[in-house]
């Protein structure tokens, strides 16, 4: 099987029972290291429910997110005003930046917006953003190339979520982030996986070493943050991680837009336009 992202040989180095029954095949690039499925015919069977019974951590891992994310757009994007969270599934992460004062978007094509409505995609003033965040994605893409070449087209920063693969490919196959029993999760990556997309789009990349990165077009070592944290770029974001969950919620600079987006959908509601 030829890999999905550097066209590279691959080799089988894991089998499992997707959705307890489809006998599936783990193949890992020999260039990049991505590992990626058979080519994935089950998709559709696994995505009638677009969030499954499995992802018990969503309500913790956006309140996760609401700490983390303000500081690496303060610190590293201090300029960004508009952000798009791309397959945001039902809007909560949305709704808790704009609780925020942070002007985000919600793009997801499978799953209804119940948290965020009126600040979906198409409701976005700008075609070009200034931030795209894509969390716990990666990982689904069936196409990743071209799914990110669409992540770049509307934004030249992304900050992401996706947790790399272990560096002993022995601990693949009972690696709990594998998730056969639901079988939504085909494509798996580590730094060097990562390293190979950013160097291809022509972006650089920083990462936590573990489940949060960041591709940009910024130079972000050689801003302030190079002089906070040190130039480690694999560190950076750890560093962040660390330093903004022990701040109090005072320090957050942005004016939270509740009551602007109130008057907005109130409006929208006395003309009698649909939620």
């Amino acid at each position: 099987m030829i890999c999905k992202i550097c066209n590279s040989t691959t080799k089988i180095v894991s089998n499992q029972l997707v959705l307890n029954k489809y006998k599936v095949d783990y193949h890992q690039c020999s260039t990049c290291h991505f590992i990626q499925t058979d080519e994935p015919y089950w998709l559709a069977e696994s995505y009638e429910n677009a969030i499954t019974a499995l992802d018990i951590g969503l309500v913790s891992r956006n309140i996760y997110l609401q700490n983390v994310i303000p500081p690496i757009i303060e610190m590293c994007f201090p300029e960004a005003k508009v952000m798009i969270d791309y397959a945001g599934g039902y809007g909560m992460f949305v709704r808790m930046m704009r609780d925020l004062g942070y002007n985000f978007y919600r793009q997801d094509i499978y799953c209804e917006n119940l948290f965020a409505n009126y600040f979906d995609l198409k409701d976005c003033p700008v075609k070009k953003v200034d931030i795209v965040t894509a969390f716990e994605v990666f990982e689904h893409l069936h196409h990743p190339i071209e799914e990110i070449g669409k992540m770049f087209e509307l934004s030249d920063n992304i900050v992401f979520s996706t947790v790399l693969s272990p560096s002993d490919i022995n601990e693949f196959h009972d690696w709990w982030y594998v998730s056969p029993l639901i079988g939504q999760h085909i494509s798996f990556y580590d730094l060097t996986t990562l390293s190979y997309i950013a160097v291809k789009f022509g972006k650089k990349l920083y990462s936590n070493g573990n489940n949060l990165h960041v591709f940009t077009s910024s130079n972000i070592e050689a801003k302030t943050i190079e002089k906070l944290f040190g130039s480690n770029k694999n560190r950076i974001l750890k560093k962040l991680e660390t330093s903004f969950t022990n701040r109090p919620m005072a320090t957050r600079k942005r004016e939270s837009l509740l009551e602007s987006d109130y008057k907005y959908i109130s409006n929208k509601l006395s003309k009698n336009e649909k939620i």
